[in-house]
């Protein structure tokens, strides 16, 4: 007998679970919920190409055709009000109600705002959906002066791009060092170092105060009293899990869907998958929530598989990359501080890996302008062997021969 499978959330990772549950040869019917306008898009694109003037159909994941052939259900600019899963439907905002048999979250996150005197000027923009991206790429214009508030991944791809196209960038952070949560801040040194040599201003220990202008923005404060003149401001501060649905209807939520390994939320026949999901266990990491391009891929295939009874596939070491200037950085695993740090290759060089170590086993890895190297290096993570940190950090030894056999 059919059941209907109602994903909420028609981003990557919601098209991917429908591509997936079809894949995997579901006959079930499909239907693909999301609010946006536009059909299912990738998002890492957003502050890379599209800000480069790209257009938006290079980030759509399937024409629209797919989905016919496939039959999957595909609603867009549609939003749902309400999940009643003690009568397994879902509300609609105009009050049409539809059943379904399994509901699979995935509505991703919202921009982090601030709460500060001018945040609602105009030209003050955050960078979430294809709309944010094609609103401030028209406002890249040479010379005009963007301020950039935060200094994470995402704030660093906007600078890039905005000094790629002409614009003169202040990045501005508020903790001591550019990505302190990220394995450490091991890596904000070197692209504060990176990021300077194209003529960002980075700004640490700067704590924003007010933004200033009449109508529009002109400018920053911070607490210290310095004024930075400003055409656009760009907050880039985080984002929050869109859960308030899930936790209205009773799923455990911590800013995001609690699942586990299979994604299954607290309620039976509800799951979570991409940026909205915080898996209790993943790999040798608690409680995590992960933006990122692979996770919103895997979840959805661990999904298909749950819903339809198909084994899950062994979990594996996360993965994160991020392209800036002419540099790529790949991030795998995570940290603590007091991980022993081996470097593979200097750190002022072109090209390094830098590898944190507990009890003996590899547990971070950052790889800079060595994607090469990736594929070993989960493969020494996952396998959760014991390493020797003099042959992982000698350049003569091929990592491939450190690999247990």
């Amino acid at each position: 007998m059919k059941q209907r499978v109602i994903i909420i959330g028609a981003g990557q990772s919601g098209a991917r679970t429908a591509a997936a549950l079809r894949k995997q040869g579901s006959t079930d019917e499909i239907l693909l919920i999301g609010d946006e306008v536009e059909l299912p898009y990738e998002r890492p694109p957003l502050s890379k190409d599209i800000l480069a003037g790209a257009p938006l159909s290079g980030t759509v994941i399937f024409p629209s055709e797919y989905y016919a052939e496939h039959d999957i259900d595909v609603r867009v600019d549609t939003r749902v009000s309400a999940i009643e899963p003690a009568s397994q439907q879902i509300v609609l905002a105009d009050s049409s109600r539809l059943a379904y048999d399994q509901l699979v979250l995935a509505t991703g996150v919202r921009a982090r705002r601030l709460d500060i005197p001018g945040a609602e000027l105009d030209g003050v923009l955050t960078l979430r959906t294809a709309q944010d991206s094609t609103r401030l790429c028209a406002r890249l214009t040479p010379n005009a002066r963007i301020v950039v508030l935060g200094g994470g991944f995402l704030g660093l791809e906007i600078a890039a791009a905005a000094v790629k196209r002409g614009c003169a960038v202040t990045v501005v952070e508020s903790a001591a060092v550019l990505l302190g949560r990220i394995l450490g801040g091991f890596l904000g040194e070197s692209l504060a170092k990176l990021h300077r040599s194209h003529g960002v201003d980075i700004q640490t220990n700067a704590r924003i105060k007010a933004i200033e202008g009449q109508g529009s923005v002109s400018a920053i404060m911070l607490e210290d009293g310095t004024t930075i003149p400003a055409d656009t401001v760009v907050v880039a501060v985080g984002a929050l899990a869109n859960d308030a649905l899930a936790r209205a209807a009773g799923v455990e939520c911590a800013d995001g869907v609690l699942v586990d390994a299979h994604t299954r939320s607290s309620v039976d026949g509800i799951y979570a998958v991409g940026d909205v999901a915080r898996q209790r266990e993943r790999w040798s990491l608690m409680g995590v929530r992960l933006e990122s391009w692979e996770n919103a891929e895997l979840q959805a295939q661990t999904a298909a598989r749950t819903i339809l009874g198909v084994p899950v596939t062994a979990d594996a070491a996360p993965w994160f990359w991020t392209d800036q200037y002419d540099q790529n950085i790949q991030v795998l695993g995570g940290c603590e501080p007091d991980d022993a740090v081996v470097m593979r290759g200097d750190a002022a060089a072109p090209s390094w890996c830098a590898f944190f170590v507990r009890r003996g086993r590899l547990h971070g890895a950052v790889l800079m302008n060595a994607g090469r190297e990736r594929r070993i290096v989960r493969q020494i993570m996952d396998a959760r062997q014991i390493v020797d940190c003099g042959a992982l950090g000698d350049l003569a030894r091929p990592l491939k021969s450190l690999v247990a056999t």
